[in-house]
C-alpha cells in the first residue's frame, strides 16, 4: 500500500508540472507548444515501449538462493576457508 502511494504522490507531482509547464507554453506560442507537446508524448510512448521490452526479456544471471542444505556453498564465490585467511591459519594438523 505504501508503494503505491509513493507511486501516486512522485506521478502526480510530475504530471502537476507537466500541466503547469504545457500550460505556460501554450500562453506563450500556441504553436510552438504544441510541437514541444507532440515530441514529449512521443518520447514518453517510446521510453514505455523500452521499459515494456526490457521487462519482457528473461534476467541476464540466474539467481539461486541459499537453501538450508549449504547449497550456497556450491556456488563459484563460495566464502573462503578458515585457514585461506592471512594471519589466522591453525597450525594443528
Amino acid at each position: 500500500m505504501a508503494d503505491e502511494l509513493w507511486l501516486f504522490i512522485v506521478a502526480g507531482g510530475a504530471a502537476l508540472l507537466g500541466l503547469a509547464l504545457a500550460f505556460g507554453l501554450i500562453m506563450e506560442n500556441r504553436a510552438r507548444a504544441l510541437k514541444a507537446m507532440a515530441g514529449a508524448f512521443l518520447v514518453a510512448i517510446c521510453a514505455g515501449a523500452f521499459g515494456v521490452f526490457v521487462s519482457s526479456q528473461p534476467t541476464t544471471a540466474p539467481q539461486r538462493s541459499s537453501g538450508p542444505d549449504g547449497s550456497q556453498y556450491d556456488l563459484p564465490a563460495r566464502p573462503s576457508d578458515q585457514n585461506a585467511i592471512p594471519g589466522q591459519q591453525n597450525d594443528t594438523p
